[in-house]
């Protein structure tokens, strides 16, 4: 049997975990680790970025302000997620607020260049379901 620094239960079973076993979180935090400071914090690169209608018009205003450019794009994946209806995305939003935020987003990703799954995309949905299975 492997070295145990304990043991973990699941129900009435109980399972020997190794010294040195490793979660699939440890391991990808640690192959985003650009430095871990003194203080025990890490510094990690995000590779992937998923955004939605709701909250990047605000970014992307920042960045237009700032006259920033868009730092790597094609890592960018955006998708129609919160203000869309499940059903006849066929039919214009028809609350007003909703409708611009799509729009918006549509426009931005346009504008720079993203990866977008808008309404009547094969692949829109809700963004943390959509996130682990893009590639």
């Amino acid at each position: 049997m492997a070295d145990t620094a304990s043991a973990y239960s699941f129900g009435k079973l109980s399972y020997p975990y190794p010294h040195n076993a490793r979660t699939l979180v440890d391991k990808i935090w640690d192959a985003h680790v650009v430095r871990s400071i003194e203080s025990g914090l890490d510094v990690v690169y995000i590779d992937r970025h998923l955004i939605h209608e709701v909250t990047s018009p605000q970014a992307f205003d920042e960045l237009a302000a700032r006259q920033l450019p868009l730092f790597r794009p094609g890592r960018l994946l955006a998708t129609a997620d919160h203000n869309v209806p499940t059903l006849n995305q066929h039919l214009p939003i028809a609350e007003p607020l909703s409708r611009s935020q799509v729009d918006k987003l549509t426009e931005n990703c346009q504008k720079y260049g993203i990866e977008l799954y808008g309404l009547g995309h094969q692949r829109q949905g809700i963004v943390h379901v959509i996130g682990p299975s893009w590639a």
